[in-house]
């Protein structure tokens, strides 16, 4: 598995970094959630139009004034005029059509043309709302996130503990070194406000970086006095939620965790042991005038455990020499009696609490220039035995200078701490190997609920797994410093051309960036097995669950996919549902033509009259009777028939007649 391709979950899922019904997502493909927004903001357009005829219809029964007797439409019309504004509403199939009609009249001497510019703008309102509506469809697509979909190979992968030593050693070196090297390409390419070209997917994950502070003025985090300066370098996530780092459940948001690292550069000859020569026993292997110097760092573990560093005075290296401990300390050895210089002034009593170490030497290295960094400190001037070679005067060189001690280093006390954001409260700080954590301490209801339990368990089972690769040794991880320092960017044929000041902060600054981005990538590689992965040599650790319980470790890794889109699913079930309610209800036209007669009352019936054909009925009626032909009458359907005939109250037929001069009704 690549940053560039993942496993994806496509359909509805839930995202628990939202709110309630607001974490209902639904991803597609790219060019399927393309077409649907597209489907989406057309059918809106059409509810436009279709919803216009309810908006007419509210219109003209609110600003239609109830006539003092019973007419017929067309005539009170001529002698009024103040129903052809209301006839535009009626017959107007686009509120876009009704918009151009009553403006245009509003602008006529009709003493109604307030009125008439009114239902021009409550029509020019509803088309604009629609219209707005129809480019706002797009702010359902929430971006490209996205959650893992749950894949067999899931979990997280080490070294095969049935191979023998060396091939396990062989296998362990490989994946640390792979994971090293992802942490450190996508720190340069994604950390520190890094300019990246965009081949690297800076975007991939679901927070681009884990930021952290840094403070230049914190004590010196040992005992004893074995710091070298007077401050320490402290850098600090803060707390740093689990959904930050793309876990998808449902306390991520609220569980945190805290990675705190302080340093300082420490006093290399306390650890001192002695230095030999060709002529101390077991040494005879020397050249003459070599020596090596011996240091031991003593952490009551015995001496197959603890640090041993040898240092020759011979090394004409052109590149440095780095090495990097992570020495975890059992906490049942802190008793009384145990001691060691590096023993911490606040002891942790939880997660085998020890010191990092990082070693640097580098002999071999000249200077064009004295530096006074505590781990650079560079003072010694080269002298030259011999000051010509092949005809060269050495003499005449620039001066240069080596570094002031043979080995110098730096000691790290470097704790982790979990957090429960919902009762603010925080666990005993511990060392990087965590105890399992029982989630009756954030909440005791756990005890006897094994829904709270997995809650609680889940998460924190995808994050405390990786915190022991978070720490500051991991991000060297045995590579020498041409590739881990940043020092060595301005190192060429064994010549430092330059240093930052304070050059130690800057690669310890560095290589803390580092873990956090292999803490990021580690959870990130959980989804599937990483591509090229011995399988005789490796094991995934998350087959040690049982079935039901790693199914519900796998597909809960947010990220982001160039290749998906997220929508919200209640956005797109508002729009549909909406949608099709309003296309429905706009159909009340058609279904008005089975109200009884006797049911509609003035404002119905006038509704249906003002219709165009109704007036066209209304207009050959009278041309009928003008002409003393009665014809064939055409009935009329629904509320139009109380137009019609002859009533108990009296047809409108009967009052135009009564109204003729000379007419008699018999």
């Amino acid at each position: 598995m690549s940053l560039s391709s993942s496993p994806v979950t496509v359909g509805v899922w839930t995202d628990y970094s939202r709110d309630g019904i607001l974490s209902k997502v639904l991803t597609l493909s790219s060019r399927d959630a393309t077409v649907l927004v597209a489907f989406l903001a057309t059918l809106v357009s059409i509810v436009g139009v279709r919803s216009w005829r309810i908006t007419r219809f509210i219109l003209f029964m609110a600003f239609t004034p109830k006539p003092e007797r019973q007419v017929d439409p067309g005539e009170e019309m001529t002698r009024s005029g103040i129903l052809a504004q209301h006839v535009i509403v009626r017959n107007a199939e686009t509120a876009n059509g009704a918009v151009f009609s009553l403006l245009g009249l509003s602008f006529s001497k009709s003493p109604h043309r307030v009125k008439t510019f009114f239902l021009g703008l409550m029509a020019l309102v509803h088309g604009a709302v629609f219209i707005a509506l129809s480019v706002l469809t797009s702010q359902i697509e929430l971006g490209r996130t996205v959650v893992s979909r749950p894949t067999s190979n899931c979990g997280q992968w080490t070294t095969s503990s049935s191979y023998n030593d060396t091939d396990q050693w062989l296998a362990s070196m490989e994946l640390h070194l792979n994971s090293t090297e992802d942490a450190d390409n996508y720190v340069q390419n994604c950390y520190f406000e890094a300019r990246t070209s965009g081949i690297f997917q800076c975007e991939r994950l679901a927070s681009q970086s884990i930021p952290f502070e840094v403070s230049h003025n914190a004590s010196c985090p040992f005992k004893s006095d074995v710091c070298r300066n007077a401050s320490s370098f402290a850098m600090d996530t803060g707390n740093i939620s689990l959904a930050q780092l793309g876990i998808n459940t449902k306390l991520a948001d609220q569980l945190y965790f805290r990675r705190r690292s302080v340093c300082s550069v420490v006093r290399e000859e306390l650890f001192y042991v002695e230095t030999v020569t060709s002529k101390s026993a077991n040494f005879s292997y020397l050249r003459d005038g070599e020596t090596l110097t011996i240091y031991y760092f003593d952490m009551g573990l015995g001496d197959e455990a603890d640090p041993i560093k040898l240092v020759s005075n011979y090394d004409q290296s052109t590149s440095y020499e780095l090495n990097a401990y992570h020495v975890p300390i059992n906490d049942s050895l802190k008793n009384d009696t145990w001691t060691s210089l590096l023993s911490f002034s606040d002891e942790l009593y939880r997660g085998f609490h020890g010191p990092s170490l990082i070693l640097l030497s580098g002999q071999g290295i000249r200077f064009n220039q004295q530096h006074d960094d505590p781990l650079w400190s560079v003072h010694r001037e080269i002298e030259y035995t011999n000051l010509t070679i092949l005809g060269a005067d050495l003499s005449e060189r620039p001066t240069e200078y080596k570094m002031d001690r043979a080995l110098n280093v730096i000691g790290c006390d470097e704790r982790f701490q979990i957090c429960y954001k919902s009762i603010n409260k925080c666990l005993p700080w511990s060392g990087l190997y965590p105890d399992f954590v029982d989630p009756t301490e954030f909440d005791e209801t756990a005890l006897n609920d094994l829904g709270t339990t997995k809650d609680f368990i889940i998460p924190l089972s995808m994050l405390i797994h990786h915190i022991p690769q978070t720490s500051i040794p991991e991000s060297i991880s045995n590579r020498d410093g041409s590739s881990a320092l940043r020092a060595s960017r301005s190192l060429q044929s064994g010549i430092q051309l330059s240093l930052g000041e304070e050059q130690w902060k800057t690669e310890l600054n560095y290589w803390f960036g580092m873990a956090m981005a292999r803490l990021q990538l580690d959870v990130y590689k959980t989804i599937d097995k990483p591509a090229g992965l011995d399988p005789n040599r490796t094991e995934n650790m998350w087959d040690m669950f049982n079935g039901t319980y790693k199914h519900e470790l796998c597909g809960r890794i947010r990220f982001n996919s160039s290749d998906h889109t997220s929508l919200s699913f209640l956005g797109v079930m508002v729009i549909v549902v909406v949608s099709a309610f309003l296309i429905l209800l706009s159909f009340f036209e058609d279904a008005m033509g089975l109200v009884p007669s006797r049911w509609c009352g003035s404002g119905l019936s006038r509704w249906e009259a003002s219709e165009n054909i109704a007036l066209l009925k209304a207009k050959e009626s009278l041309e009928k009777e003008s002409t003393g032909d009665g014809g064939d009458q055409i009935p009329g359907a629904g509320c139009e028939r109380s137009q019609q005939g002859n009533g108990e109250n009296g047809s409108v037929d009967q009052a135009r007649l009564q109204e003729r001069p000379g007419t008699a009704v018999s």
